[in-house]
């Protein structure tokens, strides 16, 4: 409880100032000259004031006795007239809103973590059972998300021929590398012509042979192409080595299940041809520790009997042989996905068409 406290106001005298002032407009030799109030004026003057003092501390003792403002009503203004209340009630908002966005966003990445590692643990579910098919059943299924175009199947098929050759060591190097080389030896052969310069005889026989098999590879891509222009082709046979009835390495692109559309509205190519190819080096289903020695390689392809193709020779007795073991690269379209657009295809007049070049195989 504050003190009352008294607070005295000294108020000079009209009178007194005026003589006080007569004084010193004198000259400084005149003595000065003091007057002194009658009893009569001063108690008249002293009753306003007495009065005046009274009601001062009647005042202040009624402030002391009435209680304090807190701080609340303290901090309600400031001079400038800004209300402090409401601005901390909108900082408090402003703070709870943040807090809620800092956890919403802690709430969606723990969301997110979980998926992500519920994802990761899908696909390794899958890789696995993708590999114990590869080794136990000698398949690899890749599942498109969509149907895909005809020529999109033909690129299937000859990435496919071109990784089995390579990977099958009767390349030495990849297709896009031997094609990339033989152009720069080419380009060094022109430029050299009027060089006279011992040329090496290995050299100049591989260099022959790498020819000859990018030719054998072309024609039986470029006749591929042509075949799958004119006819729908669901199965393709890559035979190695040996004969047609008992061939050393048997590989069948499965595509029986594949949904074909025309335009744009399939899937784009190459995002199905890294899923395909991730699928196959998670199965690794063409490495083999042998060492595997050098052999051609037969193409055959399954199509419509009246497509029309003159380069393929049909062979309409022929059946896949069954004394060697078939792996089989199966590409399918999601059923889930295009359930209403699939229909039953009839394989009964569709023949088995060889191609009568074989690929040769080389090494450096």
């Amino acid at each position: 409880m504050a003190e009352p406290c008294l607070v005295l106001k000294t108020t000079l005298d009209p009178e007194v100032s005026e003589n006080q002032s007569a004084a010193n407009s004198e000259d400084s030799r005149v003595k000065r000259r003091l007057s002194f109030p009658s009893e009569k004026e001063i108690s008249s003057r002293e009753e306003p004031s007495l009065t005046y003092l009274d009601l001062s501390l009647q005042c202040l003792s009624d402030d002391s006795n009435s209680p304090q403002p807190t701080d609340e009503k303290l901090s309600a203004t400031v001079p400038n007239g800004t209300d402090v209340s409401s601005e901390q009630r909108e900082e408090d908002k402003e703070n709870t809103e943040i807090h809620q966005e800092e956890q919403q966003e802690e709430e969606e990445a723990t969301s997110c973590q979980e998926s992500a590692s519920e994802r990761h643990s899908n696909t390794q579910d899958r890789d696995a059972e993708v590999v114990r098919r590869a080794k136990e059943e000698g398949c690899v299924s890749v599942i498109f998300p969509g149907p895909v175009t005809q020529d999109g199947s033909y690129r299937f098929v000859s990435e496919i021929l071109k990784c089995v050759l390579y990977q099958r060591q009767q390349l030495p190097m990849t297709y896009e590398q031997l094609v990339f080389s033989q152009k720069r030896q080419q380009q060094r052969d022109v430029e050299d012509k009027d060089v006279v310069r011992p040329r090496k005889v290995h050299s100049a026989d591989v260099d022959y042979k790498c020819q000859q098999t990018l030719q054998e590879l072309e024609e039986v891509l470029h006749q591929l192409e042509v075949l799958f222009s004119l006819s729908r082709v669901p199965r393709v046979l890559l035979m190695m080595g040996g004969s047609l009835v008992l061939p050393k390495e048997l590989y069948e692109i499965n595509m029986e299940d594949l949904l074909l559309v025309g335009g744009e509205q399939g899937l784009r190519a190459s995002s199905c041809l890294r899923l395909l190819f991730r699928t196959l080096f998670v199965a690794d289903l063409l490495s083999d520790s042998r060492p595997v020695r050098l052999m051609p390689t037969t193409v055959l392809a399954l199509a419509h009997r009246d497509c029309g193709v003159d380069w393929f020779r049909p062979k309409l007795q022929f059946k896949i042989p069954t004394r060697v073991k078939n792996q089989i690269i199966a590409l399918a379209t999601d059923p889930n996905v295009c359930e209403k657009q699939r229909e039953k295809a009839d394989w009964q007049d569709y023949v088995w068409f060889q191609a009568p070049v074989t690929i040769k195989g080389f090494s450096n």
